[in-house]
């Protein structure tokens, strides 16, 4: 009897040791770029700037910013120094600032462009007036192959891990972060919170986990292929 009760207990002990290789929460064959790398991780908006709203009113600047700290915690977890643009309810403008949002976006850039190997992942939630549109999708600045390999590789990962979007990555040239930023940057919007439906799942915390851990995952295929092939 004492020897069959050490054996339950023995593969108890062994399963929950693989409790965190089955959920995906790390791996164990890491990368050595990982300790070179710094991923700024920038939260939209914050402060006076709510960014988009739905019409329950769910606020982008909180799901956003929650969205980016869970990422972190993952990158973290691999040893992969993360700065942060914000981690509170603020934007980065001076209280005298005339121009908030302009000074805003400056201070960001300044960040991004003073960290040694980095790479920016901007976070965001999107808004229309037509509610019918959803799904995640990321953005990036066609001046570098790098940008559009960081945002292929994070939207690659949120259609294989969210199921939620068929969307893929864009380019665009009028973003004032991606346009400025000279270090790999893409921007990423994490739905639609003028849809109803999605800007609920977006308001829980087990969907934005989902969320984060498909960034997360992107961000390391990144890193794990520098030499990604694009179209």
């Amino acid at each position: 009897m004492r020897k069959s009760i050490g054996t339950i207990l023995f593969l108890v002990v062994l399963f929950l040791s693989f409790i965190p290789v089955i959920m995906g929460e790390y791996r164990d064959n890491l990368n050595d770029n990982y300790e070179a790398v710094t991923v700024i991780l920038d939260a939209g908006h914050g402060g006076k700037d709510g960014g988009a709203s739905s019409a329950s009113g769910i606020i982008e600047k909180e799901v956003v910013l929650s969205v980016t700290k869970k990422v972190e915690d993952y990158l973290k977890m691999q040893g992969i120094n993360v700065v942060l643009t914000r981690d509170g309810d603020y934007d980065l403008a001076s209280p005298e600032a005339k121009k908030r949002k302009t000074e805003d976006l400056s201070k960001r850039v300044q960040i991004m462009n003073g960290q040694e190997n980095g790479i920016v992942v901007s976070i965001h939630a999107n808004a229309i007036t037509n509610s019918s549109w959803s799904g995640a999708q990321t953005f990036y600045d066609p001046k570098k192959i790098e940008n559009k390999q960081l945002a292929t590789a994070i939207m690659n990962s949120m259609k294989n891990n969210l199921q939620t979007t068929t969307r893929e990555a864009k380019a665009i040239s009028n973003l004032f972060i991606l346009k400025n930023s000279n270090v790999p940057s893409t921007l990423v919007e994490i739905g639609f919170l003028s849809n109803p439906d999605e800007a609920e799942k977006l308001n829980t915390d087990s969907y934005q986990d989902e969320i984060a851990y498909a960034i997360y995952e992107g961000i390391l295929y990144y890193l794990d292929n520098p030499d990604m092939e694009v179209e």
